[in-house]
């Protein structure tokens, strides 16, 4: 048997390349592969990339050094990329300088296996690349356990070595990274920092069995700014070990900031209501009482929790007739002296004023109401009559 039969017919994926990287020998399997490569150059049969890879390893490894593993992109027969993974290694031989190796074992149900691997990959980077939304993965390099106490597991989160598995470009925009700076080779704790709202995030998170949507967290920009977002977000769990957190997310960080500044505005409206010493009472047409400040209680001594919702008719009579035969409703503000009733039964002369709120639909007033002084009296006495 020649020696040349039993290298041809070896059942692996085997090329040998001289110090030119010219092929000067490949086994029967590589080439029902990429077709017959002895007497070509690596350059025609490799993709540019792995091309440079193989180029790259020709001038860093010598003979005798550990192999390195590589996924190589060759040229198939019908000219589509064809990935093989497997050895890159520098043999020594006697009569010449070194030649580069590139070794792969070949099972026709391994390849489908590693083909069909590949392509979901490639189809799930794509995805998540081009997906209208920004989409976020953490990878746990040291596992979060999950069978620890709550407090724990959120100390684990932000302290346990991770990093960004898979982020998209929306993503990285998102962030404001300047272009060329990937985001997946950037620490987690610069853009997600251990916080109080993001420890409240991660309590969310397993509060819900580590699956749940619309979760706000507080994270920074690239320029160190606070950004407010909302997250969906899933996990990765393997025999009681936290692996994965990924998800998508939305900027509310324009919402959050208007809604705290409206919740400062109402605050400071409440705090002015507050001070008036008039009572002030906020009513629909059915004369509901929606709101009250705080002299309802002090002056009339009602419950406002226990009155809110109900009609006030009962304490003021806002179905008589005022002066001139107008109603308290209409577009105009309107002024009177009336008798309130307080939660004593005594009756307390008081001035009235009520004003629609709105230009338009006339559904919601504020009244106030002002104790007169004891020479008016004879105007609420009027007024009943």
């Amino acid at each position: 048997m020649h020696d040349e039969y039993v290298f041809e017919t070896v059942p692996v994926f085997l090329l040998v390349a001289d110090e030119n990287l010219q092929i000067i020998f490949s086994s029967r399997v590589a080439d029902s592969v990429i077709g017959p490569a002895e007497c070509c150059s690596l350059r025609d049969v490799l993709e540019s990339t792995s091309f440079e890879t193989f180029e790259e390893l020709q001038s860093t490894l010598w003979p005798g050094a550990a192999p390195v593993h590589v996924l190589a992109s060759f040229l198939g027969r019908s000219g589509l990329p064809k990935k093989v993974a497997g050895l890159v290694d520098v043999v020594a031989r006697p009569d010449g300088p070194p030649l580069l190796r590139f070794t792969a074992a070949h099972d026709v149900r391994c390849a489908h296996w590693l083909e069909d691997l590949l392509l979901s990959e490639e189809v799930l980077r794509g995805f998540v690349q081009n997906s209208s939304e920004a989409m976020w993965c953490i990878e746990f390099v040291d596992p979060v356990d999950i069978s620890l106490g709550d407090l724990e597991i959120v100390r684990q989160v932000f302290e346990n070595e991770c990093r960004w598995l898979l982020c998209n470009e929306l993503m990285a925009r998102l962030y404001g990274l300047p272009e060329g700076l990937d985001l997946n080779l950037q620490p987690v704790s610069m853009y997600f920092p251990r916080n109080p709202e993001n420890e409240a995030f991660v309590s969310k998170i397993i509060e819900s069995g580590f699956s749940v949507d619309n979760v706000p967290s507080s994270d920074f920009r690239h320029d160190g700014s606070v950004m407010y977002m909302e997250n969906d977000v899933r996990s990765t769990i393997v025999n009681g070990y936290l692996i994965r957190l990924w998800g998508k997310l939305r900027d509310v960080t324009e919402a959050r900031l208007l809604q705290n500044r409206l919740r400062r505005e109402m605050e400071a409206v409440r705090n002015i209501l507050s001070a008036i010493p008039d009572a002030i009472l906020v009513i629909d047409r059915n004369r509901c009482l929606i709101a009250v400040n705080q002299s309802f209680e002090t002056m009339l001594g009602w419950n406002s929790e226990t009155f809110l919702g109900r009609d006030i008719q009962s304490i003021v009579d806002l179905e008589r007739p005022l002066p001139g035969g107008r109603r308290w409703y209409g577009f105009d503000q309107q002024r009177w002296h009336t008798s309130v009733k307080t939660k004593s039964g005594a009756s307390l002369c008081c001035e009235a004023l009520i004003s629609p709120i709105g230009d338009e639909v006339l559904d919601h007033f504020v009244l106030s109401l002002r104790p007169v002084s004891n020479q008016d009296d004879s105007c609420c006495q009027e007024s009943a009559s």
